[in-house]
């Protein structure tokens, strides 16, 4: 299989990437792990379900726009319930048809295939970070998003009693949805105070141009307001309970100095936790094709560097949305859009020139949509002081391998040497489950930081390797190619 430029993810900066290339003759191939495009913003019911009032609400508006365009567009070349396990990067000199060689894996039993690419926009989205405190491995314990899933897109409500703790507004969001598909919220917590979260008010140039988002949060708040949740500020979990299942949540206040109140704490009484203190980048595919990535935990960990096109360190290799950044739909359109003109110029259907003047005004909105995320990210990021409170001795800190904190405390005094992330999985074995550190690597960076009296950029992430995700044998042995 050939094409001109592979997009990997269908959400919004992919989708928009394909529009701006297919506007100019470029041959655009999607790839998706999901069966319909959209992402996890744009999450469409599944194939034969109707599903009433499906993503109501000014801030699905424009995406839904864009899905309904690029979704009836005959142009690009979709290949959906597909996983990329590599990128691979075509030497000097070599007989391959294409700059790059993806490597694909459909879902059920279709194999693996090639894909040859002229050009490659990583644009695989983030997930819900990982935070470890005691019983966070109980059954019932889910992240927010992966709640929000469910509902979003079915109005199945995958519990009985919820409650949602954590520090980003999301949270706000899908407390509503469950309400709205005939669920019960037991209370939203946010870790930061109310003071905190106002702090928002004190930028009036930001808050004008973002006034639509934050007439929709006060919206939710009025809603759950009216139906009796409780929306409490400077209070977390400190831990879940529950012999084989989740029963309750032992809750804690947070002081201003970031601080846990022990002599305070509260019982609640829920079948489902939603834990949603932020998101990680899914840049392990970019960090496997050697894209050069920083580390930014209160933007996504390790995430993706690019210059003004969105080309990444690695010639041909465009990245947008949540992989240089967690900063929501509407950053990740420009930004998709933008990689898209720049592909269309390098693959030499689009004049540079012209490029330039079309990438103006998304650069300009971009701009602006990037300051609105950037102090949304500031004002929820709830502190280093709040995980290394919950991040406990007897809380698992793998779920995988089953590695509990304390054991890894004892691995870094007995080892002083071990100074790396990937030393650390050789020895504990942490990191080396399904997730492939996934779940895991965010925790072990602020363990390691801690013991260690360095900053958490020097320890590095995991050795990026191939298959990017978990890859059945049976899959390559069956490859068409």
């Amino acid at each position: 299989m050939r094409t001109d430029f592979a997009i990997v993810g269908a959400g919004p900066a992919g989708m928009a990437a394909a529009e701006a290339a297919a506007d100019y003759g470029v041959h655009v191939t999607l790839i998706d792990e999901q069966p319909t495009p959209g992402g996890q913003f744009l999450r469409q019911p599944p194939v034969g379900w109707k599903v009433a009032g499906w993503l109501d609400g000014a801030a699905y508006r424009d995406g839904k726009r864009l899905l309904g365009r690029v979704s009836a567009d005959r142009r690009p070349e979709w290949i959906m319930q597909t996983s990329v396990a590599g990128i691979f990067v075509a030497e000097e000199g070599s007989n391959d048809d294409g700059r790059f060689t993806l490597l694909l894996e459909a879902g059920g039993d279709g194999g693996t295939r090639r894909l040859e690419a002229g050009a490659v926009l990583i644009a695989a989205g983030c997930f819900d970070l990982p935070v470890v405190f005691p019983g966070w491995n109980l059954p019932g314990v889910m992240a927010t998003g992966g709640i929000q899933a469910f509902v979003k897109s079915q109005q199945f409500v995958p519990g009985k009693r919820f409650l949602f703790a954590g520090s980003h507004p999301l949270q706000l969001v899908v407390a509503d949805q469950i309400l709205a598909a005939g669920g019960s919220v037991a209370g939203v917590l946010f870790s930061q105070s109310r003071r905190r979260a106002l702090e928002l008010l004190k930028h009036p140039a930001v808050v004008l141009r973002a006034s639509d988002k934050l007439a929709e949060t006060a919206a939710l708040l009025r809603r759950l307001s009216k139906a009796g949740v409780p929306v409490r500020f400077g209070q977390t979990v400190l831990q879940a309970n529950g012999e084989n299942k989740l029963e309750s949540v032992t809750t804690v206040p947070v002081g201003p100095d970031g601080r846990f109140d022990r002599a305070a704490v509260e019982d609640i009484d829920c079948d489902r936790l939603g834990v949603c203190f932020g998101f990680l980048s899914s840049s392990e595919l970019a960090r496997q094709a050697g894209v050069a990535c920083r580390w930014e935990p209160s933007r996504g960990g390790w995430i993706a560097e690019h210059d003004d096109t969105m080309a990444s360190s690695v010639a041909g290799i465009y990245v947008a949305g949540e992989t240089t950044g967690v900063a929501g739909s509407d950053v990740a359109a420009l930004e998709g859009r933008i990689a898209g003109l720049a592909a269309a110029v390098e693959l030499g259907r689009l004049d540079a020139e012209r490029a330039r003047s079309l990438m103006r005004n998304p650069r300009r909105r971009l701009r602006q949509s990037n300051r609105f995320a950037g102090l949304l990210a500031a004002l929820s990021w709830p502190g280093h002081t709040l995980f290394d409170q919950l991040m406990t001795d007897e809380a698992t800190l793998c779920k995988c391998e089953e590695v509990k904190v304390d054991t890894l405390r004892h691995h870094l005094e007995q080892n002083p040497g071990m100074t790396t992330a990937s030393a650390v999985k050789l020895l504990s074995r942490v990191g080396m489950g399904l997730c492939q550190g996934r779940y895991c690597h965010f925790a072990l960076t602020r363990l390691m930081a801690g013991h260690l009296g360095i900053a958490e950029d020097g320890i590095g992430g995991f050795t990026a390797r191939f298959p990017a995700k978990p890859l059945a044998i049976d899959s390559l042995i069956r490859s068409e190619d």
